[in-house]
């Protein structure tokens, strides 16, 4: 039980922390350890070139796997256009 409850803390941890990373890029350019940084430049940019930088083998899987996340759900995210007011008959 004592085992879960530490797994539990650890996961909530590296999520949180992983989210923190991800604030801006100019953020990013500043973290000294450089499979942070391109952990951090994939999340916000959403692109896996960045991924391919990881020595990490972990790493390199999570931030594939949050980049193929952030980019379905940027291209299945649905779009609605306002129209716009239409011109009063003269």
């Amino acid at each position: 039980m004592r085992y879960l409850f530490k797994n539990i803390a650890f996961a909530l941890w590296g999520f949180f922390a992983c989210h923190a990373w991800a604030g801006d890029m100019a953020e990013c350019a500043k973290i000294e350890d450089k499979d942070k940084r391109n952990y951090c430049m994939a999340s916000y940019a959403a692109s896996g070139t960045y991924c391919d930088m990881i020595k990490s083998y972990e790493m390199r899987r999570d931030c594939m796997s949050k980049v193929v996340q952030k980019q379905r759900e940027l291209s299945y995210k649905v779009v609605r256009k306002t129209k716009p007011p239409e011109e009063e008959a003269k």
